[in-house]
């Protein structure tokens, strides 16, 4: 799973090159068995120019990431009228 997960990543970071990538969901609750394995199946499959400027990291409000963000969402564009 981390192997086509760190592919998958890899991918994304080929046609939009962020500077990091953030996880969120309950499966990523495992951060510290995750973390080192994603990373170094990215580390696999990207070229070292891009995996130097790329960060991977764990949403702080784990399985909750989404839910937070759609509702800040709501309230920026509600808020504004």
């Amino acid at each position: 799973m981390c192997q086509v997960l760190g592919k998958g990543i890899s991918n994304i970071c080929y046609v939009i090159n962020p500077q990091i990538v953030v996880l969120g969901g309950g499966v990523m609750a495992q951060e510290a068995y995750l973390k080192p394995r994603i990373e170094a199946a990215i580390t696999t499959y990207l070229v070292p120019s891009i995996r130097e400027k790329t960060t991977l990291s764990f949403a702080a409000h784990g399985n909750d990431a989404g839910m937070r963000g759609a509702f800040y969402h709501f309230m920026a564009r509600t808020c504004k009228r």
